[in-house]
């Protein structure tokens, strides 16, 4: 090791610092970084030129990126390098413009495997690539190698690495399960998602579910499908009841104008329940569009992580977002809270990756969630009391009671739902309705 690339491990650096730490002309310096040019990499421009140690994974540095498109044609989108320190890169996008991250670029953060389906994806790429099998331990470059690996059908658009590109460009898609198919087909596939076993690309979420190409109000469309256990119990009933509850909630927004995935039902004979969502990353057979969530945009450009209310005035102020999804958000926010909606977290807020200012993505998990079973079983007999935000103007407040009044009295209307969650949405309704008074006195 030289004293270039000893100084390189801490990071990039200019060359003014290298001069003064080596105590070397330009041009040596120059000769140094060409002797060693299979190991240090010269990125930027002009004054904005830095050098970096490039580090090798599974014998790569270099992992050209691409974006599946609307089309689905995949597009050239850049270069990403692994650099020193461990976990860092650097991207050249196609324009030529140069960043350096300290870990996973942000617009690639939300294909780290999440949720119920992330974590069967990476246990079959634990035991394929000698990675640790529990996703909680995975570094930034466990993400990276595994991504390079058989990340071909990830949520979003991107693709990372030679090997991915060519797994995308052999793979074919299942023929579209139809609509008579999906009584048997469903239910097989949520016993094989639970018995450990992979099934379609990997989507973040807790909730238990699948992913699949089927067929779609007239057509066919790739699905994220949630479901309820086949067994009949009082858990698997209070999943059946929230499984409507999202649905409703979904149908609801769409109907007062809030941009919402679209959502159906669907039952089996043993009572088993399927929620089919539209997914927004995924159009039409093959193409694609790229996402990225509240959590991975504050990340970027705020380095804080807050509720909803004021991420979205943060990011509306400086003009990452627009005005019009900070105010969406909102409304979604507040319909969220009063609709007991306990699990708001970012990555449950997304946006289309785009050119600045981001779009808000049409809602989704928009579910009262507070009422679901907690890891022991356990489950909420209660009522949620609500308590409202003063970050959240009037005028959003009476709007979102108003959608949340109407939700709580269809759920309370509504035979499919057992008599016991009836009752807490009739009680629900009551207490949205006696929030008018705080809220009248509202800014």
């Amino acid at each position: 090791m030289t004293d270039l690339t000893a100084l390189l491990l801490h990071g990039p650096q200019d060359s003014n610092r290298l001069q003064a730490q080596l105590g070397i002309s330009q041009a040596t310096l120059s000769r140094l970084v060409h002797r060693h040019a299979d190991r240090v990499l010269k990125f930027g421009r002009a004054r904005a030129t830095r050098y970096a140690l490039l580090r090798r994974l599974r014998g790569e540095s270099r992992f050209p990126l691409w974006q599946v498109d609307r089309q689905g044609q995949a597009q050239a989108a850049g270069e990403l390098y692994s650099i020193w320190p461990q976990g860092s890169c650097v991207v050249c996008d196609v324009r030529g413009q140069w960043q350096s991250y300290d870990g996973l670029p942000w617009f690639l953060n939300d294909m780290r495997p999440q949720g119920f389906l992330g974590r069967a994806w990476g246990r079959e790429s634990a035991q394929q690539l000698g990675l640790p099998e529990d996703i909680r331990q995975w570094n930034d470059d466990h993400c990276l190698m595994a991504l390079a690996e058989r990340g071909a059908d990830m949520s979003g658009s991107w693709l990372v690495g030679e090997k991915t590109l060519k797994q995308w460009l052999t793979q074919r898609t299942e023929p579209a399960i139809s609509q008579q198919d999906k009584l048997t087909d469903y239910p097989q596939m949520a016993a094989r998602v639970l018995a450990g076993e992979e099934v379609g690309s990997s989507a973040g979420g807790e909730q238990p579910k699948f992913a699949c190409y089927a067929s779609w109000k007239g057509g066919n469309a790739h699905l994220l499908v949630k479901f309820t256990p086949a067994r009949d119990n009082e858990n698997s009933q209070r999943w059946r009841d929230l499984l409507r509850a999202e649905a409703l909630a979904l149908q609801l927004m769409q109907q007062h104008g809030i941009s919402a995935a679209t959502a159906t039902l669907m039952q089996t004979a043993n009572q088993q329940l399927f929620l089919e969502v539209e997914r927004f990353d995924r159009i039409g057979e093959s193409g694609r569009c790229s996402v990225v969530s509240l959590e991975a945009v504050m990340a970027e450009f705020s380095g804080l992580q807050v509720a909803w209310p004021a991420a979205l005035r943060e990011l509306a102020s400086s003009k990452v977002i627009d005005r019009e999804s900070e105010q969406r958000g909102l409304l979604q926010w507040a319909f969220g809270r009063l609709i007991a909606n306990g699990d708001m977290h970012a990555g449950n807020l997304s946006f289309f990756y785009q050119p600045l200012p981001l779009t808000l993505t049409p809602a989704y998990d928009m579910l009262p969630m507070s009422f679901a079973p907690n890891s022991a079983g356990h489950m909420r007999d209660s009522l949620v009391m609500i308590e409202l935000d003063s970050r959240i103007p009037q005028a959003l407040w009476r709007e979102a009671r108003a959608l949340a009044q109407h939700y709580w009295q269809t759920l309370a209307e509504d035979p499919t739902i057992s008599a016991g969650f009836r009752q807490l949405a009739a009680g629900m309704q009551q207490h949205i309705c006696q929030l008018e008074l705080q809220i009248g006195r509202m800014a």
